[in-house]
This record gives C-alpha cells, structure tokens and sequence, in this order.
C-alpha cells in the first residue's frame, strides 16, 4: 500500500467537517428534540469517522473511490439543511443516508485490508 487512499482521505475530512458543523448548530437548535437528535448524530457521523481513518491506508478501489465520493458530494446538502433547524428531521434522515453510504465504503475498504 502507498500511502493513503485520497478518497477515503477526503471523506474522512468531510465527515470531520460535517461534525463540526453539527457541533455548531446545537447552539442555534429551537428545541431539545433537535438538540438530542444534533447529539445522536455527531455520535454517528463520529464513529465513521473513526471507522474510516482507521482504513486510510486501504488501496484505492473503484467501488471504494465510488462510496467515498459520494459521501463527500452529498454532505454540501445536508449543511445546507442544518440552516433550517426548524425541520431537523429532514436533516437527520439526509445523515442516516449518507452514513449507509459511509458504511459501504467502510465495509470494502475493511475488505481491501484483510
């Protein structure tokens, strides 16, 4: 392996990113339902964090360059949607599908490894 896979590395960044904005929009969250639901999701979006950087490494792959990059292109939308707390259920829904799609790319890339 030489080095990190660059789309692994650009997701991992993008994750990072997307909790920090989460993290950021706790503070202007209008209710404690969106603040609980806020928290569940950095918990979640944190643990792929930690899956992917653990698989940096991982040889670059179609089906993983794929997975990756689509992780990355969809999280633009969803910070788009955190600007709307309001319907913080919309925006949990847009995370739960962009983490099935972190979860693929983790799955192959954990493959790739062994």
């Amino acid at each position: 392996m030489d080095g990190e896979n660059p789309d692994l590395k650009a997701m991992h960044r993008d994750l990072i990113a997307l909790v920090r904005r989460l993290e950021e929009s706790v503070d202007s969250a209008p209710t404690a339902a969106a603040i609980g639901a806020l928290s569940d999701q950095i918990v979640e979006v944190n643990a792929r964090v930690t899956a992917t950087g653990r698989l940096l490494l991982a040889a670059q792959t179609e089906e993983i360059s794929r997975h990756a990059c689509a992780v990355s292109a969809a999280i633009p939308g969803i910070e788009d949607e955190i600007e709307d707390l309001r319907r913080y259920e919309r925006v949990v829904r847009s995370i739960a599908t962009v983490l099935d799609v972190a979860d693929e790319a983790i799955r192959v890339a954990t493959m790739v490894c062994r």
